[in-house]
């Protein structure tokens, strides 16, 4: 019986590993990417709609379809630069491609996105900062006139005659 140690190639195994992480992160997270890039440019054309209709959800529309293309477009880097370089994307074996999978995953993230989005304009952004004159830029400011500051209509409050 012969001892699977001997028969083991550590350069070999590298180089199929190597290989593989080549092919996952050009080929598998380029469609991805590409997917992500066409949900983004769908979430910037209604936020320019309601934008248009001057409705309150363009702002996080907008913004959601932004972000998501930036990240998008930086997970197409590297299958770009292959599709550049050797003018194909490398084998995945038998990965198969469904868009389906891809259009639901992106619109799962960006229904959060943009609940997210939507609670931090709407609640958090509206209070807006916090102004200089609110956090004591050093000036004295008149204290405010409390109900134990004013006179009660029991004390004696001298009359005029």
């Amino acid at each position: 019986m012969e001892n699977g140690v001997d028969k083991f190639n550590l350069s070999e195994v590298l180089q199929q590993v190597g290989n593989a992480a080549y092919s996952i992160s050009c080929h598998i997270i380029f469609d991805l990417a590409v997917h992500g890039l066409a949900i983004a440019l769908f979430m910037l054309t209604i936020g320019l709609i309601l934008a248009s209709m001057r409705h309150r959800l363009s702002g996080p529309f907008l913004v959601v379809g932004r972000k998501l293309g930036l990240v998008c477009s930086i997970g197409a880097v590297p299958g770009v630069v292959t599709l550049i370089s050797s003018h194909s994307l490398p084998p995945v074996g038998v990965y198969n491609i469904n868009s389906l999978g891809y259009i639901c995953l992106w619109s799962l993230i960006t229904a959060h996105m943009l609940g997210e989005e939507t609670n931090y304009q709407w609640t958090v952004k509206k209070d807006g900062p916090v102004k200089p004159a609110e956090q004591g830029s050093g000036e004295p400011v008149e204290a405010e006139t409390s109900l134990a500051a004013q006179p009660s209509e029991t004390e004696n409050v001298p009359v005029g005659r």
